[in-house]
């Protein structure tokens, strides 16, 4: 099958459901039991020219090298990043996002998309990596994923979308399409999104030169072969093909926020709602006194940009109606 794809967005989460997902006891693989995973040379932070932003930076090496020959290219990277900024002795704003929903979509009845066979082109599919699926060695995160996505799909007042998980199997290989994972990158999608999992930090830190990264959603869009340009769907936005999401094991996962544990739920439902056409809202502000400084967001909501020690398992009025904006009116023609 020809590729005619387009990796457009990379959304990433840098530290800064109506019930709990049930943790069944599942074995986690040894290290030594885990696929091999490759990471292409140029793709390394340290051999990647600093000309600018890192987003920016990343962008341009991937177009250059992994994607150089091929239907696809970076459009954009959208990343998260860590609160570090120092205390103030005011009121300071530290970031502020407002981006409702990204600049692509899923399309309804498009039959390019139907990557796990099962012929419905109105719901969107979710496959979970088993050999990477175990936080710490501890945490079945599969139960999870299901959960926040549950949350997405039923915890607002539109529920136009069906969102299902597609089982993976170990004979249908490597789900990743950026990464090397007991063989070389694949082909093509196996489902409309396919959670890699949680791999070693050692492969944030050699890509994205930073041990602060929690979680990364990279974006595909579907692109005119002759042209070399997007998809532009009937809304303008960019035609949405595949998405895929990583996890980083380097960091203590937790069930709840505590103090050097990073709350699983919270990292997982923020990435998903990437995956699910949204962007990052909400504007934080330090807030000094006495020589002691606090971070507050405001408003509060799980799609605040960065990730300051609080728990985010939760649906805020402006995700829930950003969501709306995004599949309201789904599936539309």
């Amino acid at each position: 099958m020809k590729k005619t794809l387009l990796l457009i967005m990379v959304g990433m989460f840098l530290f800064g459901s109506c019930s709990e997902p049930e943790l069944k006891d599942v074995p986690a693989l040894a290290e030594n039991q885990k696929p091999a995973i490759t990471i292409p040379d140029a793709l390394k932070s340290k051999n990647r020219a600093s000309t600018g932003r890192m987003e920016e930076d990343l962008a341009a090496t991937l177009n250059s090298t992994l994607f150089a020959k091929s239907n696809f290219k970076i459009s954009e990277v959208h990343v998260c990043m860590l609160n570090s900024a120092n205390a103030s002795t005011t009121v300071t704003t530290v970031d502020k996002q407002f981006e409702s929903t990204l600049p692509s979509r899923w399309v309804t009845n498009d039959d390019r998309r139907n990557w796990n066979g099962d012929d419905d082109l109105n719901d969107l599919d979710w496959l979970s990596f088993t050999p990477f699926s175990v936080a710490n060695g501890t945490f079945n995160a599969t139960p999870i994923y299901q959960a926040m996505y549950n949350k997405w799909e039923t915890g607002g007042t539109c529920k136009t979308l069906n969102i299902d998980q597609t089982p993976y199997a170990s004979s249908m290989g490597n789900p990743s399409l950026i990464l090397g994972i007991g063989g070389p990158p694949a082909e093509q999608p196996l489902a409309d999104v396919s959670v890699i999992g949680f791999l070693p930090a050692d492969i944030f830190n050699a890509i994205f030169g930073s041990p602060n990264v929690l979680g990364v959603a990279f974006s595909f869009v579907f692109i005119n072969p002759e042209t070399g340009e997007p998809i532009k769907t009937t809304r303008g936005k960019e035609d949405k093909a595949f998405t895929e999401v990583w996890f980083n094991d380097g960091f203590t996962w937790s069930m709840g926020a505590a103090p050097g544990k990073i709350d699983l739920e919270s990292v997982i439902l923020h990435e998903f709602g990437h995956t699910l056409n949204l962007g990052h809202f909400g504007i934080l502000q330090a807030f000094t006194t006495n020589g002691t400084t606090r971070y507050v967001y405001q408003p509060v909501n799980t799609m605040n940009a960065l990730y300051i020690g609080e728990r985010r398992n939760f649906l805020g009025p402006n995700d829930k109606g950003n969501y709306c904006e995004a599949w309201g009116s789904w599936p539309w023609n």
